[in-house]
């Protein structure tokens, strides 16, 4: 099934949710389909996990937003090759998608967030009978997973790490996307498109001193309208999956409350967090992955400030790939990122 249209919903992390069919296929006997709700505190992580019932290997994939889902992620094409080698685990973080419980304000931090993620990959071991456990973050999911292996108990738990397009540092992203856009507004200005439309958009980013997460929902509709979440939207495609019933208020209302609340050492990401000075702490192998035409969190500058201040010796990162790509290569390249991925998984197993 191929797309060509869809809505954002923070960061684009809950499409396939929206997107997937209803149907319920049956499940092949050498694969995994099994729901599970692992509790942290007063919080209850929805966790699917998927993929080969042989296999002694797991991903975690964290996702984006934040307040995205990772329920209706797999309906994306991407994880249908690698379900097919690997088990692959698929949770809502705190406060997002269809989580349960009582999500407190106080415990809206990465920090958390953090401990939440350990203790989906202690499930992963534990339950899921993974011992060779990788992470793969995307978005605001790259952030986590990289707050998350700045503890080195963390890092020895996995085996490594695929960081795509990673919101590790918002705080001086949100500027080089704004700057991003503006270079669009003003191409669209001198094609004579729209110009009332265009000039209003420019008049939007001068009035703002910063992006606080509300101004980054009519930011993220700015870019999209020049492809700078989504650019190869042609090669998007989803398969067939169930997804858990849920109320779809309830996934909006999430959409809300994560990214108003989440913090970084007692502040806004939005506008804090920063993760540069610290990547030297990282040792795990890294698999960076990152859009040429991204201008959610623009690769120039970005991408090479985080392979240039990582402290692993294991990195893998190729700037010359993902040219097609915007924001999210594992859905607009997936035919790529399948090669990339299960390359660096099975040299590090």
């Amino acid at each position: 099934m191929k797309f060509n249209q869809f809505n954002i919903i923070y960061f684009f992390v809950a499409i396939c949710l929206l997107t997937a069919c209803s149907t319920s296929p049956k499940v092949p006997a050498d694969q995994l389909d099994n729901y599970y709700f692992v509790k942290v505190g007063d919080i209850a992580l929805p966790v699917r996990v998927c993929g080969n019932i042989n296999a002694d290997i797991a991903i975690v994939y964290v996702h984006g937003g934040p307040g995205g889902s990772a329920q209706g992620e797999r309906a994306n094409k991407y994880w249908e090759e690698i379900e097919k080698y690997y088990k692959v685990i698929y949770y809502d973080q705190r406060g997002s998608g269809i989580t349960q419980g009582n999500a407190h304000a106080e415990d809206m931090t990465i920090e958390q967030f953090s401990e939440d993620l350990d203790n989906i990959v202690d499930f992963t071991k534990q339950v899921a009978k993974a011992n060779t456990v990788f992470i793969h973050g995307a978005s605001w999911g790259g952030g986590l997973a990289t707050y998350y292996l700045l503890d080195t108990t963390h890092q020895h738990k996995i085996n490594g790490a695929i960081i795509e397009a990673p919101a590790y540092d918002i705080k001086n992203g949100a500027a080089l996307s704004v700057q991003w856009m503006l270079h669009k507004a003003d191409s669209m200005i001198a094609l004579g498109n729209n110009l009332a439309y265009w000039n209003n958009c420019k008049d939007f980013y001068h009035a703002q001193t910063a992006l606080s997460y509300k101004q980054f929902k009519q930011h993220q509709s700015y870019l999209t309208q020049v492809f700078g979440i989504v650019s190869n939207s042609i090669n998007l495609q989803v398969r067939d999956i169930s997804v858990p019933q849920f109320e779809i208020g309830l996934s909006y209302a999430n959409a809300e409350f994560a990214p108003s609340k989440l913090t970084y050492e007692g502040q806004s990401i939005f506008t804090h967090l920063d993760l540069t000075p610290k990547l030297n702490q990282i040792k795990t192998p890294i698999l960076l992955i990152w859009g040429a035409k991204d201008g959610l969190l623009p690769k120039d500058n970005l991408a090479q400030k985080y392979a240039l201040n990582i402290g692993s010796t294991d990195f893998t990162y190729d700037a010359t790939k993902y040219l097609l790509s915007a924001h999210l290569p594992h859905f607009e390249e997936w035919q790529q990122c399948n090669v990339d991925v299960k390359t660096f998984v099975e040299a590090h197993k």
